[in-house]
């Protein structure tokens, strides 16, 4: 799925003049792009020029992702096709950073004489010194550290991407679970999570900024505090930051499905800002292949904390991802898998199809599921779930809700209701006038699948226009948005 992220410029007399234009490729998940925002925004504050277009550019970053195969190969081949242009001498450096250096920074550097510097999740606030020493000619470089992913505060310069009104925060970075299919902690290192005080106040120098909707995002969002003094749990930073009053929505995503406890279950429930919106990856619904996986739950207790969840958090949006064709997954397995989809009917899915990945415990495991039975599998699973979106369509019908404007426009309009994440979950097509960063009241009229065609009957009254921001320690976000820089956005 392609995202488009329009970029601001530095406000003038906050920078040095320029003397490169960096154009940055983001791949990956919502927290690659926060990386590539921290990175611009420490480019921006020594005087780089941020290229809006590829043919502009002196230099190329291009931020990779090396999650699951697909992403690799996706990766692999956006760094080849900018390295054509740096052999040709259009270019005069290229970078690559990311995931995929962190955990193959030596052995890319051997296959890709063409990239002037590889960068690891651990250096990105040294991006201006490395882009210096590559335009000076100061020869190859690969800056990966084994350990800790480096994680951004409110202070850290950074250049605000994607539309003014709707923006990621992280809160955490790397993962300490045992999870037998994940490279996450091999890449990202031990799980460091932020303070509160950090959090709560960058969410409110982006409410300033005109930011209304929030998203907050880690590897393991539950396990939020355990390293803070005091050890605070997420129930308590959700209540604090419901008193942000900048904002209108916050959306939690990336939810352990065994560390959710009542505290949080009652503080979302509770909420007025923070959305009846939940994320868990259940990622199975086979005891055994849960076993392998190393989970450490049974479909039972999923299907529990399911009910729970229901039960307690009115008009919830409730989001998994699932995994097909787990080492040693049998037919009877599977069966089990699409058992729990028809009895849980979830509201948001993600299937991914099991990539072997090494390093990790799965991939020393026998009973690999041939590739042709998997790709069969994960077909039939998302045929079972496109028929249950189908089911449900008719009973959205009719309903009024709240709409964030994404894409305004004088008759038409493209927006997301609070069960709809960015780029993931679908949009609600407006049918009326609607302003980019409005939230409107409309009638569904008709459901399409994970979209939406909606009516609307309400919009809001005060001005919508929003000044120029310069946001934390150099950040920046402007009233007009610019040309698109390259970035795909993918769930994780």
């Amino acid at each position: 799925m392609k995202l488009r992220v329009t970029m601001a410029d530095p406000l003038p007399g906050t920078a040095p003049p320029p003397h490169a234009r960096v154009h940055f490729h983001s791949l990956g998940c919502a927290k690659n792009l926060l990386d590539t925002e921290v990175m611009l925004g420490a480019l921006a504050s020594r005087g780089y020029a941020i290229a809006q277009e590829l043919d502009d550019a002196d230099v190329v970053v291009v931020n990779t992702c090396s999650f699951i195969e697909s992403a690799r190969e996706e990766s692999i081949a956006a760094i080849l096709d900018v390295a054509e242009l740096r052999e040709a001498g259009a270019l005069r450096a290229l970078v690559v950073a990311g995931c995929l250096p962190q955990r193959y920074g030596t052995a890319l550097a051997k296959e890709l004489p063409e990239v002037d510097a590889f960068v690891g999740t651990g250096d990105f606030p040294k991006i201006a010194d490395i882009l210096d020493a590559a335009l000076a000619g100061a020869g190859r470089g690969v800056y990966v550290d084994a350990g800790r992913t480096h994680l951004y505060d409110e202070t850290s310069p950074r250049m605000l991407a994607g539309p003014r009104h709707s923006a990621y925060l992280k809160i955490a970075e790397g993962c300490d679970r045992v999870c037998a299919f994940c490279a996450i902690p091999g890449i990202r290192g031990r799980f460091q999570s932020r303070s509160a005080e950090s959090i709560l106040a960058e969410a409110r120098q982006l409410g300033a900024a005109g930011v209304r909707e929030l998203n907050l995002v880690s590897q393991d969002t539950t396990s939020w505090g355990k390293d803070q003094p005091g050890r605070p749990r997420l129930a308590e930073l959700v209540r604090r930051l419901d008193q942000v009053e900048e904002l209108d929505w916050i959306r939690l995503l990336y939810l352990y499905p065994s560390a959710i406890d009542e505290a949080l279950v009652d503080a979302i429930a509770g909420a007025e800002r923070v959305l009846p919106y939940v994320d868990v990856p259940l990622q199975h619904g086979s005891d055994r292949v849960l076993r392998a996986m190393r989970r450490g739950t049974t479909r039972a207790r999923q299907e529990a904390l399911v009910r729970r969840l229901r039960d307690a958090i009115p008009k919830l949006t409730l989001r998994t991802t699932l995994i097909v064709g787990f080492p040693g997954e049998r037919d009877e397995d599977f069966a089990e898998l699409c058992d729990f989809v028809r009895a849980m009917r979830f509201d948001r899915v993600g299937v991914f199809r099991y990539s072997d990945e090494e390093g990790t415990a799965a991939f020393e495991l026998g009973e690999k599921v041939p590739r042709e039975l998997a790709l069969e599998r994960y077909a039939v699973l998302t045929e079972l779930l496109r028929d249950q979106l189908v089911e449900a369509g008719p009973s959205q019908v009719h309903q009024v809700l709240d709409v964030l404007v994404d894409a305004g426009g004088r008759e038409r309009a493209v927006g997301r209701s609070a069960g709809m994440a960015p780029e993931i979950d679908g949009v609600v097509n407006l049918l009326g006038g609607a302003s980019t960063g409005e939230i409107v009241r409309a009638r569904v009229t008709a459901a399409s699948g994970p979209d939406l065609e909606a009516q609307v009957t309400r919009r809001e009254r005060h001005d919508l226009s929003l000044d120029a921001y310069p946001g934390p320690a150099g950040s920046t976000a402007s009233a007009a948005p610019r040309s698109p820089f390259t970035a795909k956005i993918a769930p994780q």
